[in-house]
């Protein structure tokens, strides 16, 4: 990762955390009487536009079905932290905390997709969804970027996080688990009129949810180790693994030492 983009992925960081911050000065008060958390979203989806790669427009009644590999990285144990509250500097409320580390920690993983061409297409309360279009001619570059950007986003990026999240308020370190998945998708919009969303659905984007299950990992679905490009004398070893929650044949990535 370069100098710049470790900034880039910082000042994201910062910028989500001074807002939360913000924010939470204007309306806190009423979240903490409330104690509702229905979703934790950086910003709203426009109807009429997509953020999902290779298709900006959408018709609802046009379907289209294209290859990605999905990704979705999720924080770990944020429902714990809600119920729990310890003492911080400057942080009264479970909720408060989570949507201190959210703030923070969302935009980061985002910036860090975006290096490698991932499109965050959902914002899932306490982790996102982010899709890589896969070129029909070569399926390599991308299932590589979807890799990178998983592992930038388990060690470097989650590092830069936790490292503001301390010097702001002490907080402990996040963790959190990546899946990554491939497959066919369709492109379509969902919902009702005046009120729908973009959505590829596929199992791509089925399995790389069950797969954020670990704990600073990276976990890839069988479909993508079938389809990862062979390299002698490469730098990762596949392990099988099993989600104790869910029925998904699926890989841990870890490199080689």
């Amino acid at each position: 990762m370069t100098p710049k983009e470790r900034a880039e992925i910082s000042q994201a960081a910062e910028t989500g955390l001074n807002r939360a911050v913000n924010n939470w000065g204007q309306v806190g008060h009423k979240m903490v009487k409330a104690m509702a958390m229905d979703s934790i979203s950086a910003e709203a989806f426009s109807i009429n536009e997509s953020n999902i790669p290779g298709y900006p427009f959408i018709d609802p009644d046009k379907p289209e079905v294209d290859e990605f590999v999905a990704l979705v990285i999720d924080m770990r144990k944020s429902s714990d932290r809600l119920k729990k509250l310890q003492s911080y500097p400057g942080i009264d409320d479970g909720f408060q905390r989570v949507y201190y580390e959210t703030s923070a920690l969302l935009p980061a993983l985002a910036q860090t997709a975006l290096h490698k061409d991932g499109h965050v297409t959902e914002y899932l309360g306490d982790g996102l969804l982010i899709l890589f279009r896969v070129d029909p001619e070569n399926r390599v570059p991308t299932i590589r970027a979807a890799y990178n950007a998983a592992a930038r986003c388990v060690d470097i990026s989650r590092d830069i996080v936790n490292d503001l999240l301390k010097r702001r308020f002490g907080l402990p370190k996040l963790d959190i688990g990546a899946g990554i998945s491939l497959s066919k998708a369709m492109v379509t919009m969902v919902g009702l009129p005046g009120n729908m969303q973009p959505k590829a659905i596929g199992q791509c984007v089925w399995e790389a949810s069950k797969l954020a299950d670990g704990y600073n990992k990276v976990h890839i679905s069988e479909h993508l180790r079938k389809a990862w490009p062979s390299t002698k004398g490469g730098t990762l070893r596949f392990t099988r693994w099993c989600s104790e929650k869910h029925d998904v044949k699926a890989f841990v990535v870890s490199k080689t030492s």
